[in-house]
């Protein structure tokens, strides 16, 4: 009886664990299928990093009490083992002086700034980081001409359409490039630097966002550690069906940026910006095939850059064409002016 209840658990955790596998392998497959296809289901991807920890833990039992079956989880995570370095790259943070880089870039949602200490902490911030090219997503309309003389004091010349703007030292070769796509209130542009007598396409983008007023962000948080059934799945439903909607939307502008940036192919290309998925996401991940990321480059951990505590990810991202070598990524912390940390990243140009 004690050997039929031995194997019995052990081929009912095998089995739970082979599930694990497969939808963690489902998560990376969705990630080629564009999300406005198939909205509800896209949403998958999010517990990517669910499934992946359960693996682990099935593979630290496995080792522990019965090493043969140790085999199911390390195929499993060997299959997918570029996604995990795109979710959470492992690699030593590097020493820099910050003599090894030609530009630095930064790339921020700064949140609408709704009072005036806000916006004195963001010119603070960016006068200390004295960035050369500075990409702000839902920045106020109003904001440059606000503060022109801060601007022309820092020596940007500046663009900007809606709530997206770039902030440049180097001088423009173009206007604002208009990239169209289905939104609700988002948008994306892009432009071209004057670099050192070349020219620098720079793309800058605010994704669908899903949307969530502050009163449901609470009430998602809520139904975390609220036992009431109910509340949990009218919330739970709410909730999908936003992020569904919002990720079809984003699907569809992911192939229009990236359909603009084929025109532009074997040109020296930075796109970045609040792309609202995570590197899990058909989102990211057509941007990762066209581009490179500067964070499975030289970030160290999963990153997260946005800060609300029931919404720990990192949806803010900064791809670079083979031009570049980025030499350091810092998601800075020390600041507060919106609920995304700024992305801080160098970038050298490799000798041709």
């Amino acid at each position: 009886m004690q050997n039929f209840l031995k194997r019995f658990s052990i081929s009912l955790l095998l089995g739970a664990n082979v599930c694990t596998t497969l939808l963690l392998w489902l998560c990376v497959a969705l990630t080629f299928v564009s999300p406005d296809a198939i909205p509800r289901l896209s949403l998958l991807t999010l517990a990517f990093p669910v499934f992946l920890a359960v693996e682990v833990l099935f593979l630290l039992f496995w080792l522990l009490f019965y090493a043969r079956l140790a085999l199911v989880p390390v195929v499993g995570l060997l299959v997918v083992g570029g996604y995990i370095l795109d979710y959470c790259p492992l690699r030593l943070p590097a020493e820099t002086d910050g003599t090894d880089s030609a530009l630095t870039v930064i790339s921020y949602n700064v949140g609408g700034m709704s009072d005036k200490e806000q916006r004195a902490e963001l010119l603070s911030f960016l006068g200390t980081a004295d960035a050369d090219i500075v990409c702000l997503q839902e920045l106020p309309g109003h904001f440059i001409e606000n503060h022109r003389k801060w601007v022309d004091s820092m020596s940007y010349h500046t663009l900007q359409s809606g709530s997206v703007a770039i902030l440049s030292r180097r001088p423009f070769l173009s206007d604002t490039l208009h990239i169209s796509f289905p939104t609700r209130s988002n948008s994306s542009f892009a432009c071209l630097i004057d670099l050192d007598g070349d020219s620098l396409l720079v793309v800058n983008n605010h994704l669908e966002s899903n949307h969530l007023s502050e009163e449901e962000k609470s009430e998602y948080a809520h139904t975390i550690t609220d036992p009431h059934r109910q509340t949990i799945k009218s919330s739970s439903r709410m909730l999908v069906g936003k992020l569904s909607e919002a990720a079809g939307y984003r699907g569809a502008q992911a192939d229009s940026v990236c359909a603009f940036i084929d025109r532009y192919t074997g040109h020296p290309t930075i796109v970045c910006g609040d792309l609202n998925e995570t590197p899990i996401s058909y989102v990211y991940q057509q941007f990762d095939r066209h581009l490179v990321s500067a964070y499975r480059e030289a970030g160290t951990g999963p990153g997260f850059s946005y800060s609300r505590r029931s919404f720990p990810v990192r949806i803010d991202h900064l791809f670079h064409s083979p031009h570049w070598t980025c030499t350091a990524y810092r998601i800075d912390r020390t600041i507060s002016v919106s609920d995304h940390y700024p992305l801080i990243v160098r970038l050298r140009k490799k000798v041709q």
